[in-house]
């Protein structure tokens, strides 16, 4: 078989990010990823771990450019779009700091792609604090530094979910850029669906318990926010991708969007989306799977091979090696499937 495309692989930000490209005035912040006195590298931003990771998960190695064709090469995996590690829990931060933390990632990231640009791709995170500020880092992103796609994560900020009143206007501007926006969960915000229940991450079982419950139930709530307040239907050239939170969610979900759009007494609420929200996915929507996932063949059942994406998240605790021919072995997906899905789709998706 040809070789595969990651739709979902990460960096390990390196410390010339955070001492070369953040801004001068947020360098006394962080230095980035740090060894602690246990001898694990963190994310330590004025003092404080983000998120405080169980040692058993914590980063250990650098990551240069080199090292990740490498892995790339053993896995057989022709290109990976590449999403952030420690940037992703800049979204819950100090509004200015977390913004500078876009810039610089998205800056070294486009120097750091340029080692091998036809394997190599980054996806742009931005944060919605500002929405005007974060248009102009997408776009800056986008049309100066060769970012492939646009993403945010699905928490609340500022107390303001997706479909807030003031982010439409970020939804017009990425479908006219042309590139998809995908929504990426990470564990870390103090707001995720469920938080409040576990309490804060200090402990490795409320970490364990964010990380099950946040990636999926953001996902879910991040799709019925943009289906049932009408942005996917006043934007229907905008691609979106719902990331790291497996696939199986989604069929559950969709026909769950669905049954109450068609109920009698409740469906006239969703007046703002004009299409069965099933019909949304269709025209808009992706998601992506863990390699080995065993539920991989009910989604593709339900939504399509088409509409998903294979993802490996390395170099994550939870991606491991081998994920290509995991996911080859996962039983009952057609070859035809196989390589939309570890191929095809995602070539399509960012326009590869």
């Amino acid at each position: 078989m040809e070789q595969a495309l990651d739709a979902d692989g990460h960096v390990h930000e390196e410390k010339e990010m955070f001492t070369q490209y953040l801004e001068p005035e947020f360098r006394t912040y962080t230095e980035g990823w740090q060894l602690n006195g246990d001898k694990n590298r963190r994310f330590i931003v004025k003092g404080t771990e983000h998120p405080p990771f169980p040692i058993e998960i914590s980063v250990r190695k650098p990551m240069t450019a080199e090292n990740r064709i490498k892995v790339l090469n053993k896995e057989k995996i022709r290109l990976a779009v590449l999403y952030p590690s420690a940037a992703l829990t800049a979204g819950y931060m100090e509004p200015p700091f977390a913004a500078a933390i876009m810039r610089a990632y998205n800056n070294w990231m486009s120097d750091w792609c340029s080692a091998d640009p036809d394997r190599l791709k980054f996806a742009a995170p931005v944060v919605l604090f500002d929405v005007n500020e974060a248009i102009k880092e997408a776009q800056r992103a986008v049309s100066e530094l060769g970012a492939v796609a646009v993403t945010v994560r699905p928490n609340p900020s500022q107390g303001k979910r997706l479909d807030h009143p003031e982010r439409l206007p970020f939804y017009a501007a990425i479908e006219e850029l042309g590139v998809p926006l995908v929504i990426h969960e990470s564990t870390g915000d103090p707001s995720t669906a469920g938080g409040e229940r576990y309490g804060g991450m200090d402990h490795p079982d409320s970490y364990l318990y964010h990380h099950m419950f946040s990636h999926p139930f953001e996902q879910m709530l991040a799709m019925m926010s943009l289906i049932c307040s009408g942005i996917l239907e006043r934007h229907p050239r905008l691609k979106v991708g719902f990331f790291e939170a497996g696939c199986s969610w989604a069929p559950y979900w969709i026909s769950r969007l669905d049954e109450h759009y068609e109920h009698p007494k409740l469906g006239h609420y969703m007046n703002k989306a004009k299409l069965l929200p099933s019909e949304y996915f269709e025209r808009q929507c992706v998601v992506s799977c863990d390699p080995g996932d065993p539920t991989i063949p009910i989604a593709i059942k339900a939504l399509g091979a088409h509409k998903v994406l294979f993802a490996t998240d390395y170099p994550h605790f939870d991606s491991g090696g081998g994920a290509v021919q995991s996911f080859l072995d996962v039983p009952n997906i057609d070859p035809t499937e196989q390589w939309k899905v570890l191929h095809d789709n995602a070539a399509e998706f960012y326009g590869l």
